[in-house]
C-alpha cells in the first residue's frame, strides 16, 4: 500500500471534536469581520460610503465561507450544498455561486487520519481485512470520500470511509453555520429556512448511518425491479460483513461521467436523461421512494455494459400513499392548465400557509404551471434550448422581494423539487432532447 498519489491531492484534517468545528466557525466570523474593516476602509479613503451589504458580500468574504465549510465538510458543507440548490433564487446571486462550489468541491482527509478511521472501525489489523486498498480516493464529498479495495476473493470494492466526528456535530454544525450566515448578513436575517434546517439535520442524521443506507440500498434495488427499464441500470451489491456505521463496502463498478459518455456516444446526451425522467415518475407514482439527491456525481454510465450506473442511496426518502396521490393530483393539473384542481392539490399537500394572500398564491401556481412544461409539450423538448429556468427564476423573484410572503413548501415536496429541477438541469447541461409527454403519459394514469 502506497500514499505516493496522495500528495497530489488538496487534503486537510477534518476537526473532529465540536470544540474545533465551532473555533473553525468562530475562526472564520472574524476573518470575515476584519474583511469587512479592510475593504471598509480603501472605500472610505477613496471617498466612498459602500453600503454594509456590499461590503459583506465581497468576493474576499464569499470565497473564504466557502472553503472554510469545504474543509469542514459533513453538516456544515451539506448545509451549504442544500442552500445553494434549494433556495438559489431566494439568495444573492453572488452567495449562490460560491455556494455552488460546495457541490463538488471537497478537500480529502490526510493519510493519517484515514488510517485512524479505518483502525477505528477494523481494528489495528485493518490492512489485514484487505488483498489490497488504494490510498488515493476516487471520490470526495461532504460526507466521506471513496476509496478502492480488493478482498482476498478477489472482490473490487468501492469503500465509502465517513469523515470523523460528523455524525456526532450535525446538530452544533448546522445551528452554528446558521447563525455565522445570518450574523455576516451572507443569509438574509427575515429569510425563513427553518424547515430546510431541521430537514437538512434529519437527512444528515440518515445519511451518516452507512447501515441504514446499506439497507436502503438492498431495498431499493429490490422495489427497483418493477421498473420497466431496470436492466438498463446497475446498481451496486454489498459488502455486510465489512461494513459498519462509518465504512459501507460496496461492489467497485467501472464508468465514466455522464458528460464524457456523452461525448463518447452523442446519442446518449439524450438516452440518459430520458432514462432518468423516467425512473423518476416510477419511483414516485409507482415505488413511492425516490433518491432525491440530484447531484450528477450521483451517477456514472458504463460504455462497456450500456448501463447507467447508480451510486448512492443516502438521500433515498419514501414518501406516504396520500402524499403520493396528491401530488400526483397536483402535477397532472399543472400539466393541464387546471389552476382551481392544483390549488386543491397543492392546499391538501399543506404548500400555503395562512398568511398568504391572492396574488402572492397565483404566482405559485403560475410558478407551479410553468416547471411543468416539459410534461404537456407534445414531441422532444429541447432542454439546452429553453429559457425555462429564467422564466421560473423571474416568477420565484416576485416572491422572494416579499420574504412575509413567502412560505417553505413542506419538507416531501422541497425534495421532490430539489430531485426533479436537477433532472432538468442535467438535461440542459448535456443539451437534451426528450419525449417528457410521452413519459409521464404513462404514468399519468396510475393510481
Amino acid at each position: 500500500m502506497t500514499d505516493t498519489d496522495y500528495k497530489s491531492r488538496r487534503s486537510a484534517a477534518v476537526p473532529s471534536s465540536r470544540l474545533s468545528r465551532m473555533a473553525s466557525l468562530t475562526g472564520l466570523a472574524g476573518r470575515v469581520a476584519g474583511n469587512l474593516v479592510a475593504e471598509g476602509s480603501k472605500h472610505w479613503l477613496r471617498g466612498q460610503r459602500p453600503a454594509m451589504s456590499e461590503l459583506l458580500l465581497s468576493r474576499k468574504n464569499l470565497e473564504q465561507v466557502a472553503d472554510r465549510l469545504a474543509r469542514m465538510r459533513g453538516a456544515a458543507m451539506k448545509l451549504g450544498q442544500l442552500i445553494s440548490m434549494d433556495s438559489g433564487a431566494l439568495l444573492p446571486p453572488e452567495m449562490a455561486q460560491i455556494l455552488e462550489r460546495l457541490r463538488d468541491d471537497a478537500v480529502i482527509m490526510p493519510a493519517a487520519q484515514l488510517v485512524s478511521v479505518l483502525e477505528e472501525n477494523w481494528g489495528s489489523d485493518w490492512d489485514q481485512r484487505l488483498a489490497q486498498f488504494s490510498f488515493e480516493p476516487v471520490a470526495a464529498a461532504s460526507i466521506g470520500q471513496v476509496h478502492k479495495g480488493r478482498t482476498h476473493g478477489g472482490r473490487e470494492l468501492a469503500i465509502k470511509i465517513q469523515y470523523p466526528g460528523v455524525r456526532r456535530s450535525i446538530d452544533s454544525d448546522i445551528d452554528n453555520v446558521v447563525s455565522l450566515l445570518r450574523l455576516s448578513g451572507l443569509l438574509p436575517r427575515d429569510m425563513d429556512i427553518d424547515p430546510l434546517v431541521a430537514e437538512a439535520k434529519q437527512q444528515l442524521r440518515l445519511e451518516t448511518d452507512y447501515l441504514h443506507e446499506q439497507r436502503q440500498l438492498l431495498a431499493y434495488d429490490a422495489a427497483l425491479k418493477d421498473f420497466r427499464h431496470y436492466d438498463a441500470l446497475a446498481l451496486p451489491g454489498v459488502d455486510p460483513d465489512l461494513s459498519t456505521e462509518q465504512l459501507l463496502c460496496m461492489d467497485f463498478l467501472d464508468g465514466v461521467s455522464l458528460t464524457q459518455a456523452a461525448a463518447q456516444r452523442p446519442e446518449l446526451q439524450h438516452q440518459i436523461p430520458a432514462l432518468l425522467l423516467e425512473m423518476f415518475f416510477c419511483e414516485l407514482f409507482q415505488l413511492r421512494s425516490v433518491q432525491t439527491d440530484p447531484n450528477p456525481a450521483n451517477y456514472q454510465y458504463s460504455l462497456q455494459q450500456d448501463q447507467l450506473i447508480l451510486l448512492d442511496f443516502g438521500a433515498v426518502r419514501h414518501f406516504p400513499t396520500e402524499f403520493v396521490r396528491h401530488y400526483h393530483s397536483a402535477i397532472c393539473a399543472a400539466t393541464d392548465r387546471n389552476a382551481a384542481a392544483l390549488a386543491g392539490a397543492l392546499e391538501a399537500l399543506g404548500f400555503f400557509s395562512q398568511r398568504h394572500d391572492a396574488a402572492n398564491r397565483k404566482v405559485v401556481l403560475e410558478i407551479f404551471m410553468e416547471a411543468t412544461e416539459p410534461l404537456r409539450t407534445p414531441g422532444p423538448y429541447d432542454f439546452g434550448g429553453s429559457d425555462l429556468a429564467r422564466r421560473i427564476h423571474e416568477r420565484g423573484m416576485a416572491i422572494s422581494s416579499d420574504p412575509d410572503a413567502w412560505h417553505t413548501p413542506p419538507a416531501d415536496v422541497l425534495f421532490l423539487h430539489r430531485k426533479m429541477g436537477g433532472l432538468f438541469m442535467l438535461a440542459a447541461q448535456l443539451g437534451a432532447r426528450v419525449d417528457v409527454h410521452a413519459i409521464f403519459s404513462h404514468y399519468r394514469e396510475m393510481p
